[in-house]
């Protein structure tokens, strides 16, 4: 699914230009859905049987994709001929709206009750697909694009300073809030119902993400991810879909090819055949698939810039896009693109926040150590960040998040908007719940690009990540266990960046890693063709802005924006750009403001 947008209330057709954002590129099915008081528009890459409608005529849209129902038994949506919104509309008749708390989904529903006249929308529990809102006068604007949004004619975009403040430090703005006032996202987890005559908004909240650890054996925990990883392939097996992955060098992504035992395809993107493809290429050939090199052209950066601001959500930056240019080859040759995203969030200490450490030649690292975080300013410290030299009379970044952080009775925090268990929960899962708060745009991207799957992000494997204790999550590794239990063929092939194999045991696999490291970067020459490719997936963007000098044209470009914008120092900016030129690193910032100047809304408000 690429988008929808909705509108309650007195409702006209949308124009082109309104659409524009919501649509990835120009090879969308778009369908328009109008009644007296709703209007609904989606586009899709293929065909699309939504809305499909229950005996009651009520009409159901699903974005993304419903995996299964956990009642009493566990229910696989796959043992059926079923669309996603055919499965929905089967649990919404047996269950009615309570089915959002059993739906095991990477998708949002949206739900027209004809006979009661509201419309209901149902995110999942992480808000894998997220959907803002905005009250207008005569009802509710929602949309899953904020730029879709923004660009109808009754939602003012006024900016919301400490939203953008947020976007411009982290990438990511916190819990519900975006950098516009009266816009936000609905929350995860949630039952959202508007009336359509009033436009009354209520929400539920149906489910919430809670750290509760078990005190078992790690081998207990590696024998239910192995089970539960071979489960959800099984639970796939008669499903007649063409399935390829997206293949690196790690181990998330070899894990999920071993245990589909068949998937026949393996994408890995790259610049050349570095040691990162060749390793790659090394797994898909043991494991079976067939592989294919996405090489990417030299002005692969600018492409990005060209296209993708103008669908972003203020999570990430534009270079995070990564699969652009090759969607349309993708979605040609298969129909389902697995990828093994997050697997490190959840599960390989992506989650705990732990010291780093610097270690001079060999920079920064990450120590097993985990942080305290038992106070508001502990939990500022271990977050970090700061704003860029850009922004006009800029704050202390502490003070802007000082804002919208709250402690409650009984200990729990309030941030953005969304309630955590403890100070503690909100430094665990902040940057992944909702999953909007991700500053990587990489997984949006492709459910914008194409029809994708992500296994770790199913909810059993969210639960036991929540009850696996923090020493597993920072001095084992479950998915390197896992590996070794399903394949060690793949187990004994090393990891492309550090060297070291995934048979390796704690901690001689840190000693090892580091070591690793340090002699492939002062002591091992692998030569590149180019100087900003790497050796590993990603280009050297900071390389590449030196290398190929676009920064200063789309700098001239929105000279006029720089200096209209109230939050932006034009000077400053220039100044920005001209010390990388020398050779700072201002990488971050400068693909920030790049991505800031290049979207529409900004034009919009400093035409305003």
């Amino acid at each position: 699914m690429v988008g929808v947008l909705g509108v309650t209330g007195a409702v006209e057709r949308p124009t082109a230009a309104l659409l524009d954002p919501l649509r990835w590129d120009e090879d969308e099915t778009v369908e328009t859905t109008v009644g007296d008081e709703l209007l609904v528009l989606t586009a899709t890459h293929g065909p699309t049987d939504d809305p499909v409608r229950t005996d009651g005529h009520d009409a159901i849209w699903t974005f993304g994709e419903i995996h299964g129902f956990e009642g009493e038994r566990y229910e696989n949506r796959y043992d059926g001929c079923y669309t996603d919104s055919e499965y929905t509309a089967e649990l919404y008749r047996e269950h009615g709206l309570d089915f959002a708390r059993g739906m095991n989904a990477t998708a949002s529903v949206v739900l027209h009750q004809r006979e009661r006249d509201r419309l209901v929308v149902v995110t999942d529990r992480l808000g894998t697909h997220p959907v803002y809102y905005a009250e207008i006068p005569e009802g509710v604007v929602f949309s899953t694009s904020v730029q879709t949004l923004l660009g109808h004619p009754d939602v003012d975009p006024a900016i919301d300073t400490d939203g953008l403040y947020s976007y411009l430090a982290f990438n990511r703005v916190p819990g519900v809030d975006t950098p516009f006032e009266g816009v936000s996202t609905l929350p995860p987890g949630s039952i959202t119902t508007i009336d359509l005559p009033t436009g009354d908004l209520d929400v539920e909240r149906y489910w919430r993400l809670e750290y509760d650890p078990l005190d078992r054996s790690f081998s207990y925990f590696v024998d239910r991810f192995v089970e539960l990883l071979q489960r959800v392939f099984a639970e796939r097996a008669d499903d007649d879909r063409r399935y390829g992955i997206l293949l690196s060098g790690g181990s998330d992504s070899r894990l999920l090819l071993a245990a589909a035992e068949g998937i026949p395809v393996a994408y890995h993107l790259a610049d050349w055949m570095s040691r990162e493809a060749r390793t790659a290429e090394r797994i898909a050939l043991l494991a079976g698939a067939d592989f294919r090199l996405l090489k990417r052209p030299d002005d692969h950066v600018e492409r990005m810039l060209e296209h993708v601001p103008r669908h972003m959500n203020f999570n990430g930056r534009f270079d995070q896009a990564h699969l652009h240019g090759f969607d349309a080859r993708i979605r040609e040759e298969c129909d389902v693109l697995v990828t093994g995203l997050y697997g490190d969030s959840f599960f390989k200490g992506g989650l705990v926040p732990a010291f780093d450490l610097d270690l001079g030649p060999i920079g920064s690292v990450s120590t097993p150590i985990a942080r305290e975080v038992d106070s508001i300013d502990g939990y500022l410290d271990a977050l970090g960040g700061s704003l860029p030299s850009f922004v006009e009379t800029p704050p202390l970044i502490e003070s802007v998040l000082r804002a919208t952080l709250n402690e409650r009775a009984g200990g729990s925090v309030a941030f953005g908007g969304i309630e955590y268990a403890s100070l503690y929960d909100l430094a665990l899962f902040g940057s992944y719940y909702p999953l909007s708060n991700d500053s990587d745009y990489h997984y949006f991207g492709l459910t914008q690009m194409a029809h994708q799957w992500t296994p770790f992000l199913d909810n059993r494997f969210i639960d036991l990540a929540c009850s696996m204790p923090i020493r597993y999550h920072l001095r084992r590794d479950v998915v390197n266990a896992a590996l070794s239990a399903l394949s060690p063929t793949l187990a004994n092939i090393p990891h492309a960046e550090t060297g070291v194999r995934p048979t390796s045991q704690f901690p001689f696999d840190l000693a090892k890693k580091y070591g690793s490291l340090f002699w492939r970067k002062h002591a091992v020459d692998e030569r590149s063709p180019k100087p900003y490719y790497s050796r590993g997936p990603w280009r050297d963007r900071g390389v590449v802005l030196r290398e190929r000098d676009f920064g200063r044209e789309v700098l001239d470009r929105n000279d006029a924006l720089l200096d209209a914008l109230p939050f932006l120092d034009r000077e400053a900016a220039y100044a920005c750009y001209d010390a990388h030129m020398a050779g700072a690193d201002n990488t971050t910032e400068l693909y920030t403001l790049f991505t800031v100047l290049e979207m529409p809304v900004f034009e919009e408000l400093a035409g305003r």
